[in-house]
């Protein structure tokens, strides 16, 4: 991978970890707000309570997914640093350029990575 491209790659992946760390600031700050809500221990108030409930563990779930994904962007920044960007960590051949355009933090190529989620081991 030429310095150009490396470059580049970088610039997507730091606009996606910004974009995702915004986000997971917005479902922290909506969170932490409605846990201050208490309900007036109606029945209707309960009911209130679990809904909101159940949306701040969805909200939780999605920003705890959204953190994984930092982590592999993270990851991915670290490899262009290296140097190994762009390297399949199977194989050790280069992944396609199309396969980095549609998934940045790619760590395998597209067989490599078939053989990861049908159990083969590399």
């Amino acid at each position: 991978m030429n310095k150009r491209d490396a470059k580049r790659f970088e610039k997507l992946l730091k606009a996606e970890r910004n974009r995702l760390a915004q986000g997971i600031q917005r479902i922290e700050e909506i969170t932490r707000g409605e846990l201050g809500s208490q309900g007036d221990g109606s029945l209707s108030s309960y009911a209130e309570v679990g809904t909101d409930n159940f949306g701040r563990e969805t909200a939780l779930h999605i920003a705890s997914g959204e953190s994984q994904w930092l982590d592999q962007i993270a990851d991915a920044l670290k490899r262009i640093e290296d140097g190994t960007f762009g390297i399949c960590e199977g194989c050790h051949e280069s992944i396609p350029k199309k396969r980095l355009e549609a998934f940045p933090s790619a760590r395998y190529c597209v067989e490599c990575q078939s053989k990861l989620e049908r159990g083969n081991i590399l």
